[in-house]
């Protein structure tokens, strides 16, 4: 039940309201302003009604005071007044009433006019509602959002990482690789491929079990990420193969590159179990020619590859 406060220093004018309201509305009275303010802040009705006229603190002022306080701001407040206290009217507009009536009271249009403003209440709660919850439903959209693009990202990342060492896998890397060749269509600035293989892997894995051949590869991992530049990329190409993309590199730079590389993972200890395990590796060199694809210019790095496992491993050779 809607609940409305009469404010009146007349107890004639409070008992005629009472008697037009009662039956619909639970009731409130309030004999001067001060103590409107209050009842208004203990009880929170859904509407006011003011005479402007009072000792103490009058209507008009009263209302000023409801209007700065954050618990009774939102009550309407309809002043009563007499017909022809027109200044009084604007006034009570001016310091924040919504309506007014006028005594003598008529029943159908104080009626009225109560009913219409509890309405436009209500629609205002109800519509400040609706923000709230749209605001609130916009907020777990966004959260929602931000879940799936993380995921989505992770998916990606995973979809170009490989698992086992976190570097590019081959189908990142290929995409890598056109790109670059796309770059050198546009700027005709070389870059070259290094394809590295652990030599003798394979006896890794047999005399101290696949376990320690993981953290192998991880170790290598670790020493070609470390030692190439930031533009640069190293993808594991497959088993203990590994492919790096060296940008505006010519042959005999990515040659020392190599070389340094190959320095380093053979003066390395890599542990596993309790045991040191040393491992060499051999690569291959070649620079990209504009006149070959994509996997014409590896296999060049794989043939020559292929040449320095033949002359004994451990050893960098350029195509």
């Amino acid at each position: 039940m809607p609940r409305i406060l009469i404010v009146d220093d007349v107890p004639a004018n409070i008992k005629i309201l009472r008697e037009l309201l009662v039956g619909n509305y639970e009731l409130f009275v309030a004999t001067n302003g001060r103590m409107a303010v209050d009842v208004a802040e203990a009880m929170r009705p859904d509407l006011i009604l003011m005479d402007v006229v009072m000792p103490e603190v009058d209507g008009i002022t009263a209302c000023g005071m409801l209007r700065s306080r954050p618990t009774t701001a939102e009550i309407p407040v309809i002043f009563i007044t007499a017909k022809s206290e027109v200044d009084d009217m604007v006034r009570g507009f001016e310091a924040g009433g919504v309506d007014y009536v006028t005594k003598p009271f008529s029943p159908l249009e104080l009626n009225a006019r109560v009913k219409t403003h509890l309405e436009l209440r209500r629609s205002r709660e109800q519509l400040q509602r609706y923000g709230w919850q749209l605001e609130e439903a916009n907020k777990q959209l966004e959260d929602r959002n931000e879940r799936l693009n993380e995921a989505i990202e992770q998916l990606h990342r995973a979809a170009m990482t490989d698992p086992l060492t976190g570097l590019s896998n081959r189908r990142h890397m290929t995409m890598k690789i056109q790109d670059e060749m796309g770059r050198f269509k546009r700027s005709r600035r070389v870059f070259s491929l290094i394809l590295g293989d652990i030599d003798h892997f394979k006896l890794v894995n047999d005399e101290y079990g696949h376990e320690c051949g993981d953290e192998v590869l991880q170790s290598v991992s670790g020493i070609l990420r470390a030692g190439i530049r930031e533009q640069d990329q190293v993808a594991r190409w497959g088993g203990e193969e590994f492919l790096l993309l060296l940008p505006e590199t010519e042959a005999q730079g990515a040659r020392l590159v190599a070389e340094k590389l190959r320095e380093e993972i053979a003066e390395s200890q890599m542990g596993c179990l309790g045991r040191d395990i040393r491992v060499t590796m051999t690569f291959g060199v070649t620079a990209y020619d504009k006149s070959g694809s994509m996997d014409a210019t590896i296999r060049e790095a794989d043939h020559a590859l292929y040449l320095g496992k033949q002359q004994g491993r451990n050893r960098t050779v350029v195509f």
